[in-house]
């Protein structure tokens, strides 16, 4: 069973990116990809979207930023179970602490790289195909 991804990030360049390299490993991946935390919300609890497998959530967005969203997500009883990456820019351990504070599986630094990136999906994805995707298993991706 094709396994569903949910991005939300407000840069286009980067989800445009992402969908593309998530092409390229597997077509029959079902990717979401929202520009806001409040639209993605909204959708996941309208059910307009379905309940995805995994969630990649940017930190750095405008009105609700990921930090917010996480907390959000983590407090509703039908998405708290959903594994979330915080997925950013940023490589600062105080930004990994508090994404494991906060309930996500961990941060990783958003590659700017087509190979970079495609590896690095490649990596997570094998681990959620295989139901081993961990905390540990984010650490030593990254």
């Amino acid at each position: 069973m094709s396994k569903r991804l949910l991005l939300i990030d407000d840069d286009s360049d980067d989800r445009d990116l992402f969908y593309e390299v998530l092409q390229d490993i597997d077509t029959t991946l079902d990717c979401q990809l929202e520009d806001s935390c409040q639209e993605a919300l909204q959708k996941l609890e309208k059910r307009q979207i379905a309940h995805p497998d995994l969630i990649f959530l940017d930190i750095n967005m405008p009105i609700m930023n990921g930090w917010e969203c996480l907390t959000q997500l983590k407090k509703e009883r039908n998405h708290e179970s959903i594994p979330v990456i915080m997925y950013s820019t940023s490589d600062h351990i105080a930004d990994q602490d508090k994404a494991h504070q906060l309930g996500a599986l961990g941060l990783v630094t958003k590659p700017s790289e087509y190979k970079k990136l495609k590896t690095l999906l490649n990596r997570i994805l094998h681990h959620l195909e295989t139901d081993t995707l961990t905390r540990q298993v984010i650490r030593s991706i990254v």
